[in-house]
């Protein structure tokens, strides 16, 4: 009992004091919390302008596809693909010890980062060039994004609604790596438990392996895809920009083409664009006859 009156007592002074100071104290300062400031994204288009050679009604570029394969690209004047600006676009999986395969398409958003963040803020940050973001507004199918930063490129890999575990997100984080070429494409390698999809590689009818994205800021889109033999396609499609509807396609010379916008456009690039590989690495290269 006398210890117990003690340890009351000394609670007990205290208590008495700050109730009697209370009359001539004056009151504790509001503490208000320091407004957070982001930083600021810039929006620019994550897009390659190619320069184009050539006079009169033909035009010529040379690009790389995301698998390092090159081409030449042969194209009349009033199409005018330089201007409309490239996106790589490729596919793979991850497999995780004990978890099943897990396929994911990696897209270069239009507006990079800004519009991948759409004013939210990141969820974290994974590595430090890989980060994670809310998924698409409007989009209940969708999962988080996660965004990978290659140079100035800007990379996103759309996950599903039921989403991938930390290990498989790390993974993708840690084994993807991509290089920007010195005339401004990307190119991307993978390994341990990431495979990327090869050339003319399909999945449900549709070509996942590696590709270039002509346009999308305005109506017009050309989609090349480079496929070892158009004989086995068959029908098969590519993904295209949601917001942009698959007029007509074509597959000549080991390239699949598909192309959206007006019908000038649609015919002339299904029916003019000639696309030959590459055998140099150069910012110009020689087609292969």
């Amino acid at each position: 009992m006398g210890l117990l009156t003690i340890l009351v007592a000394l609670v007990a002074v205290p208590l008495v004091a700050s109730l009697a100071d209370r009359e001539t104290n004056p009151p504790d300062p509001v503490v208000t919390a320091a407004p957070v400031i982001r930083e600021a994204i810039n929006v620019k288009a994550n897009a390659v302008y190619p320069r184009e050679s050539g006079a009169g009604g033909t035009r010529t570029l040379w690009v790389t596809f995301p698998d390092g394969s090159r081409a030449q690209i042969d194209y009349p004047t009033d199409l005018s693909l330089a201007a409309l600006g490239t996106r790589p676009y490729t596919s793979g999986t991850v497999t995780v010890s004990g978890e099943a395969e897990e396929f994911r398409s990696l897209t270069a958003p239009l507006y990079g980062e800004a519009e991948t963040a759409a004013g939210r803020p990141m969820i974290r940050r994974l590595v430090d060039d890989v980060t994670l973001w809310p998924g698409p507004l409007g989009l209940d199918g969708a999962g988080s994004v996660l965004l990978f930063a290659f140079g100035d490129w800007r990379l996103a890999l759309q996950d599903e609604h039921t989403g991938m575990t930390f290990e498989q997100r790390l993974a993708w984080a840690k084994h993807l790596r991509g290089r920007p070429t010195p005339d401004g494409f990307l190119t991307l390698s993978a390994d341990g438990p990431v495979r990327l999809s090869r050339p003319g590689e399909l999945r449900d009818g549709v070509l996942v392996g590696p590709q270039l994205w002509f346009g999308g800021l305005s109506r017009r889109m050309l989609v090349l895809a480079p496929v070892p033999d158009c004989a086995r396609l068959g029908r098969a499609s590519v993904v295209l920009d949601p917001r942009h509807t698959i007029a007509g396609s074509t597959c000549r010379d080991g390239f699949y083409l598909a192309a959206s916008g007006d019908p000038g456009f649609v015919r002339g690039a299904l029916s003019q664009v000639r696309v030959r590989t590459c055998e140099t690495t150069g910012p110009i290269c020689t087609s292969r006859p």
